[in-house]
């Protein structure tokens, strides 16, 4: 499974243009909409944040995100190569960050376009479950997910989406394990990096700004 992973993401995401492509538009995301979401951990003594980015991919989101504590965490061994300095990797599953972290000590978990692949929304529950193990009270479960509503057919248009999904089933599956949702964008980014949109850095600042206007007329993916 493991080399089938290495396989598709190297062909669906190939040359290092189109990765350094990838990573200055998550660095202007992180900058101009992501961090404001993440809380910070605080007492009398020290301030310290904890972030950790499951199915982390090629690392775009948990490189260009600041916090004092970065862990990535995938399936893909290729996790290792492109995690920047300071970011711990752990090839595996969520269920294996408890190797690494202790519970109830997480600011924030990231999830990005990764539970459309799993086999069964049972496994959703329990990836929410996880999670709230890991997060200190007040933490955040932040998930950018395509969103089947506004996707349509072409929610099937990649070989590993699996699970059909919208903002409502996400909200609710968080409100089963206690979460309370405190932003819900239908449609946040167009569905797919590929898209035909312009991506320079100044456009994507813009399009952040211009939130949640912007996503209604180009979004897809719900955050």
């Amino acid at each position: 499974m493991d080399n089938q992973l290495k396989d598709l993401y190297g062909q669906r995401f190939n040359g290092d243009a189109i990765l350094r492509q990838k990573n200055k538009m998550w660095y202007t995301l992180c900058v101009n909409y992501f961090q404001r979401w993440l809380p910070l951990s605080c007492n009398t003594n020290n301030c310290k944040s904890i972030v950790v980015d499951v199915a982390a991919g090629y690392c775009e989101f948990i490189n260009n995100i600041k916090a004092t504590y970065k862990y990535a965490v995938d399936l893909n061994p290729d996790v290792q190569k492109f995690a920047n300095e300071g970011v711990t990797t752990v090839v595996g599953t969520i269920s294996d960050l408890v190797k690494v972290i202790d519970a109830d000590t997480v600011d924030a978990v990231f999830l990005s376009n990764f539970l459309e692949h799993l086999d069964s929304k049972e496994q959703v529950i329990d990836i929410f479950a996880q999670a709230k193990s890991l997060l200190r009270k007040g933490g955040r479960i932040l998930i950018l997910q395509p969103n089947i509503k506004y996707t349509g057919s072409k929610y099937w248009d990649f070989i590993d989406h699996k699970l059909p999904l919208t903002e409502n089933a996400l909200i609710e599956c968080g409100e089963i394990h206690g979460f309370k949702t405190v932003a819900c964008v239908k449609k946040f980014l167009p569905y797919t990096t590929k898209s035909a949109l312009p991506k320079a850095s100044w456009i994507i600042a813009l399009y952040c700004k211009l939130m949640p206007f912007s996503g209604w007329f180009f979004g897809s993916r719900a955050f």
